[in-house]
């Protein structure tokens, strides 16, 4: 075996394994077997515990007043539920809209700078009452019964945090069900799996919760919804994913938007799991290998997309199946290039088109955001997509 044909089944192996083995392995490994909580329903003689919901909040004047209605009406008992809007140095009608439709049960903070959402969670942290605290996005809206299915789960002493679903909606995009609702649906089964099997250790901002003992101040730099979950890990508690606790939010527009945000996620990410490794105790064996097989080695991919491709390049010339091989990468990155031309003349990319260009714009995304981390960018504070309010 040549060098290149090492390099282009290694990396082939390695794709694989990322999008296909690991998740097969983890269906292998739970098939009939569930944890305590999993699948549930929620005991109605159970007490609900306190519990306090933070809001951060920067130039969310479109949506603001609707998620505090939402969280109001949420199916949980009013007298429990302690609901605290952070503004982070908003410069739009967001705190106007925001006395409007607090009432009395809503405490609103209003901080002058502009510092990101981890410093808003860490302002308000230390005055929260709840023994759980949940973690939200302004523009994520609960299902009814999302409080009472998040809070459920930690009756079982052993479980420190509780991730929910996250759906995606937008009649007016592929985004919303070929490309991040599919990745959702994909992300959940994962997740599903991960947490029959002891823990999942990736949730998202949208709607997850924790128990107040376990959260703590983070740097700044840190993204707190990818740190509490590891905080969760390293105390020895464990992290589920309950699908039936559920919010949703509008897709974004165009995967042009996405990529934008996936960037910032990846580096983001990276930093928080470089600043866990140094500065927290040492996560287990097991929350070690997911973390690999979950982010480290999709962070990955797209180098070994390009290892395939030179490989088979190189190898094009003295073997037919390489020249099958490279025809076939090259006319899945041609309409890759295709969408993205589509999508950037203002039109609706045909369906032939979107999952191979929603596919290479994800993996230029976490190009792109390992390559922010390595020039020393970091993303604190940032843009929100417009399309999603």
């Amino acid at each position: 075996m040549s060098f290149s044909d090492l390099v282009f089944w290694s990396c082939a192996t390695l794709t694989l394994y990322t999008y296909v083995g690991y998740p097969l392995l983890l269906a292998a490994s739970t098939a009939g077997r569930y944890r305590k909580g999993d699948g549930e329903s929620v005991d109605p003689g159970w007490e609900s515990p306190p519990v306090s919901m933070i809001i951060p909040a920067y130039n969310e004047e479109q949506v603001i007043a609707r998620k505090i209605q939402n969280s109001l009406e949420l199916d949980y008992p009013a007298a429990k539920l302690e609901i605290v809007v952070v503004s982070d140095g908003s410069i739009d009608a967001t705190e106007k809209m925001a006395r409007e439709a607090a009432g009395q049960r809503v405490r609103l903070v209003f901080r002058a700078d502009h510092q990101g959402k981890t410093a808003c969670i860490n302002a308000v942290l230390p005055g929260l009452s709840g023994e759980i605290v949940v973690f939200t996005d302004a523009n994520a809206l609960f299902f009814p019964d999302a409080m009472r299915r998040l809070a459920a789960p930690f009756c079982d002493s052993s479980i420190g945090c509780v991730m929910g679903e996250l759906q995606y909606r937008r009649e007016d995009s592929l985004n919303s069900s070929l490309g991040e609702g599919l990745y959702w649906r994909y992300e959940n089964f994962i997740k599903e799996r991960e947490s029959r099997l002891g823990s999942t250790i990736v949730g998202n901002g949208a709607i997850y919760a924790m128990r107040r003992s376990l959260c703590r101040s983070l740097p700044l730099q840190v993204e707190a919804d990818v740190a509490n979950p590891l905080l969760a890990l390293r105390a020895g508690s464990r992290v589920v994913f309950e699908r039936r606790a559920r919010c949703w939010e509008r897709a974004a527009g165009t995967v042009r938007e996405e990529f934008g945000r996936k960037t910032r996620i990846i580096t983001n990410q990276i930093v928080t799991y470089l600043c866990g490794s140094r500065d927290w105790a040492p996560l287990s064996v097991g929350a070690a290998f997911q973390i690999t097989s979950h982010k480290v080695l999709r962070w990955l991919v797209p180098l070994f997309l390009v290892g395939m491709f030179l490989a088979s390049a190189v190898e094009a010339e003295a073997s037919a199946t390489f020249r099958w091989l490279l025809a076939f990468q090259g006319a899945f990155y041609l309409l890759a290039v295709g969408g993205w031309l589509w999508e950037s003349l203002g039109g609706q990319v045909p369906r032939l088109l979107f999952v191979a260009y929603y596919y290479c714009a994800v993996n230029a995304a976490s190009l792109k955001g390992i390559l922010d981390f390595l020039l020393g960018k970091r993303y604190v504070v940032w843009e929100k997509a417009a399309s999603t309010r």
